[in-house]
C-alpha cells in the first residue's frame, strides 16, 4: 500500500469567498482559472514525488504531504525574484498564473479544506519566524499573513527559548504528536517558514472492531507476520482489471475520501509506486462504480521522517532556492545572500478502527512495505488521522 496524503486530488476550489456552507456546496464544482492550474500542478507533483519516494525508499514505507510541502513553497515564493521565482512557481506547476493568483488559489483552498466537511477535522496551520533584528521586507510578511494566515514572530535565535517557542507552536498546530523539530538554531539561519496539517475523519460506513482478527502478513521482505486485521463488507466505489483493484472510502459527508490501490503483483509495489501518474490515476478513479466487496487491512501507523527530501527536490529540478550563490530572495531583503539550508518534513498517520487521536501518540513504528495479502475482490479498509509538517530555514 503506497501513502501519500495528496489534498489536491479531487479537490474543488471556491473563487473568492471560501466560507463554505451546506447551500454553497454546489458552487465548488465550478472551478476557478486559478485553481484549476493549482491543481493539476499539484497532482502532476504529487505523482512525481511518489515516483521519487518509491525509487529512494524502496524497502520502507513511506507517507508524505504533497499539499504541505507545495504550501510552505508558496510562501517562500512570495520572497523570491528572477529565475528562482520562475523555476519555483513552474516546478509546482503554477506557470501561467500572477504571483497574486497562486497566493489567491492558495488562500481559498485553504478556506475550502477546513470548512468543506463538518465531519471532517481539518486543520492548516502557517507560520514565519525570522532573527530579531534581521530587516524583512514588509510586504512579504503582510502578504503571507493575508493569503496563508501565517503567524508572524520576531525572536532571538541566540536565546534558548527561541527554539522551545517554535517547538512550541508545533506541538500545539499537531495536537501533541510531534514534540519537538528543532534542536538548535545555527548562527547563520535567519528564518523559519512552517506548515502543518492536521487531518482526523471516521469513514462513513463504519466497521465493528469485533470483527478485528489476527492475520498473516506479508511484509516488503517477504516475510509473513501475524497482525490485527480489520475487515467490512458493503458497497464502495470500485473498479479492477488486469493491473490493480481500487476502491474509494468515503469520510465523514463524503467530501473527502481515501482511495486504496492494490497491485495485481504483490512482488513489486515500488514498481507499482514508481509507474503510476497523474493521468493514468484519474483515469482509473474515474471508472470507479459502486459494488459490493470485502475489505481488509491491517492495524498500522507510520511516522515518516523525510530525510532526504531537499536531495530528492533537487533531483527533481528544484535546484536555485538551494544554491549559495544562484538563489535570490531579494522580495525578503534585497541587501542579503539568502538560500535555503534545509527542509524538513515529517508525516504521521495511524490507522486503527477507532480513528481516535488518543490511540495515535505513539510515534515509531515499522518501516517495512505494506503488502496485504487479499482474497479476489477484497481491499484495505481503515480509519484514522494524519498529520504532516514541512518546515523551510533560511541561510545568510
Amino acid at each position: 500500500m503506497i501513502l501519500l496524503l495528496a489534498m489536491f486530488t479531487g479537490c474543488d476550489i471556491l473563487e473568492g469567498d471560501a466560507d463554505v456552507t451546506a447551500d454553497s456546496k454546489e458552487t465548488l464544482r465550478e472551478l476557478s482559472v486559478q485553481g484549476k492550474v493549482l491543481s493539476e500542478g499539484a497532482n502532476d507533483f504529487t505523482f512525481e514525488l511518489l515516483q521519487k519516494l518509491a525509487e529512494t525508499t524502496p524497502d520502507e514505507s513511506f507517507f508524505a504531504s504533497p499539499l504541505s510541502i507545495s504550501m510552505a513553497f508558496g510562501m517562500v515564493l512570495n520572497g523570491t525574484d528572477g529565475d528562482t521565482y520562475l523555476e519555483m512557481r513552474d516546478f509546482f506547476g503554477q506557470d501561467g498564473l500572477t504571483n497574486e493568483e497562486i497566493n489567491i488559489a492558495f488562500r481559498d483552498l485553504i478556506g475550502l479544506l477546513t470548512n468543506l466537511d463538518p465531519q471532517v477535522r481539518m486543520e492548516i496551520a502557517n507560520s514565519i519566524w525570522y532573527r530579531k533584528g534581521f530587516e524583512v521586507i514588509q510586504e512579504f510578511l503582510e502578504t503571507n499573513e493575508e493569503y496563508f494566515e501565517a503567524e508572524i514572530e520576531d525572536l532571538d535565535f541566540g536565546d534558548r527559548a527561541a527554539v522551545d517557542i517554535i517547538n512550541g507552536w508545533i506541538n500545539d498546530k499537531t495536537n501533541g504528536l510531534i514534540e519537538e523539530m528543532i534542536d538548535e538554531i545555527g548562527p547563520d539561519v535567519v528564518m523559519f517558514l512552517i506548515n502543518a496539517i492536521y487531518f482526523k475523519a471516521d469513514w462513513s460506513i463504519q466497521f465493528d472492531p469485533d470483527d478485528t482478527r489476527d492475520e498473516p502478513f506479508l511484509t516488503g521482505s517477504g516475510e509473513s507476520a501475524n497482525v490485527p486485521m480489520m475487515r467490512v463488507r458493503d458497497a464502495f466505489g470500485y473498479h479492477e482489471n488486469s493491473e490493480w483493484q481500487v476502491v474509494d472510502l468515503p469520510n465523514g459527508e463524503g467530501d473527502f475520501s481515501f482511495t486504496a490501490f492494490l497491485p495485481a503483483d504483490r512482488n513489486d509495489l515500488s514498481g507499482f509506486a514508481g509507474s503510476v501518474t497523474r493521468q493514468e490515476f484519474d483515469l482509473i478513479t474515474s471508472q470507479l462504480e459502486e459494488d459490493t466487496v470485502n475489505v481488509y487491512m491491517p492495524r498500522f501507523e507510520i511516522d515518516f521522517d523525510y530525510e532526504d527530501i531537499m536531495d530528492n527536490l533537487e533531483e527533481m529540478g528544484l535546484t536555485l532556492p538551494f544554491s549559495t550563490s544562484g538563489a535570490d530572495f531579494s522580495r525578503i531583503n534585497p541587501n542579503k545572500d539568502l538560500f535555503i539550508s534545509d527542509v524538513m518534513h515529517r508525516a504521521v498517520i495511524m490507522v486503527d478502527e477507532e480513528g481516535s487521536e488518543a490511540a495515535a501518540v505513539t510515534q515509531s513504528c515499522s518501516r517495512a512495505n505494506m503488502r496485504v495479502r487479499c482474497n479476489d475482490r477484497s481491499l484495505c479498509y481503515a480509519n484514522g488521522f494524519a498529520l504532516n509538517l514541512t518546515i523551510i530555514q533560511l541561510w545568510i
